[in-house]
């Protein structure tokens, strides 16, 4: 029986990636490397700090993720101004209805917390989410299931009786890697279609989708009748 749905939130609840890919171009600019589209793509879905160590490793960059971070956070300032971050069309009114009718919601984001509840609290359903988990939190981030799995363990739901949204490759390894049920937001906004073969579902919005099409799917992949 379903009882929770499980949302990351870049690219999912938050058009951001376009955002972190210019706020990514004008750092490496800054500290006069050549920025490479097709290496930051592996870090979508993943952490902010797994992404920064493998920079400066990779780039033999001596500041520190800190001082990385700084930067990275004052070019998203530049690009969002006070607006943040633009919300993707009808996920607000899908949240409302999946909390109406009573089934528990969390967001499970490889960001970090104070990103994760300033967002929520600029799409106004931050009370709608009975629990948030940062891949900060967790020991290994996606695509390792841990962040889902605590998740649901904050829930106090099983594994099995979860859905969750995704957007990227990593998010919905370890939505599977967890033993949940994945639907995948197809998000084009990078101009790369996502491999999607770790999706049991594909969507590409939300307007017409509501609790009884959850319960459609989950019964689909789980066999319920």
């Amino acid at each position: 029986m379903l009882k929770a749905v499980i949302f990351d939130m870049d690219g999912v609840l938050i058009d951001s990636e376009p955002v972190h890919l210019e706020a990514f171009r004008m750092m490496m600019e800054e500290l006069g490397h050549e920025f490479d589209r097709e290496y930051y793509m592996q870090f979508i879905g993943s952490t902010t700090e797994h992404m920064w160590e493998k920079i400066i490793r990779d780039y033999h960059i001596t500041l520190s993720k800190d001082e990385l971070m700084q930067i990275s956070d004052r070019n998203v300032k530049r690009i969002n101004g006070r607006a943040g971050y633009p919300v993707m069309t009808g996920v607000t009114n899908l949240i409302r209805d999946l909390y109406k009718s009573g089934v528990k919601l969390a967001v499970a984001s490889s960001s970090g917390m104070e990103r994760i509840n300033d967002t929520l609290e600029k799409m106004h359903v931050k009370e709608m989410f009975q629990t948030i988990v940062s891949g900060m939190q967790v020991k290994n981030p996606k695509p390792a299931p841990d962040t889902f799995l605590e998740a649901a363990k904050m829930l106090c739901v099983r594994p099995d009786e979860c859905i969750v949204i995704e957007d990227s490759l990593n998010g919905m390894r370890a939505a599977k890697n967890a033993g949940m049920v994945c639907i995948m937001y197809e998000n084009n906004s990078l101009g790369m279609k996502t491999d999607s073969s770790y999706a049991d579902y594909v969507i590409q919005g939300y307007e017409e989708i509501d609790e009884k099409f959850f319960e459609m799917v989950y019964s689909h992949v789980c066999g319920e009748p």
